[in-house]
């Protein structure tokens, strides 16, 4: 007679049953597997969730920053042409001071009259209108 270890592999009943427990084990082993890997892979699906929210407030106070330095640039712009318009009215008054000296100086009165009303006239609207700007 054979021995009872050649004969159990001899065996279909026993060897089915052993495939059948190497199966189920195989089937353990590899779900063991899926489950450890898709643990991993949650823990960096919130890691890269947590990291995309960042990201997302990051940009969000980029943006804010960017409006507000926009909307600075804009009043720097309207501040810089209130000063040249200043500018160009102080001009005008100088100019006007300096023919009616050059009219006093050649003894044209009537024109340093004439220039010294226009210098008045443009000098109050000249205030009005830096009052009225600088409101």
């Amino acid at each position: 007679m054979a021995p009872v270890a050649a004969r159990r592999a001899h065996n279909p009943i026993e060897q089915t049953a052993s495939t059948s427990v190497m199966q189920r084990e195989k089937k353990i082993k590899m779900d063991k597997k899926i489950n450890k890997t898709m643990k991993r892979l949650k823990v960096d699906i919130a890691k890269i969730s947590k990291d995309q929210r960042s990201i997302r407030e990051e940009q969000r106070k980029i943006r804010e920053k960017l409006e507000e330095i926009g909307s600075q640039c804009a009043q720097l712009r309207e501040e810089t042409e209130l000063i040249f318009k200043q500018k160009a009215g102080n001009q005008v008054l100088l100019i006007l001071v300096f023919q009616i000296i050059k009219a006093r100086q050649g003894r044209d009165f009537g024109k340093a009259a004439s220039l010294a009303c226009t210098l008045r006239f443009v000098f109050s609207n000249h205030l009005f209108y830096a009052r009225v700007i600088s409101s």
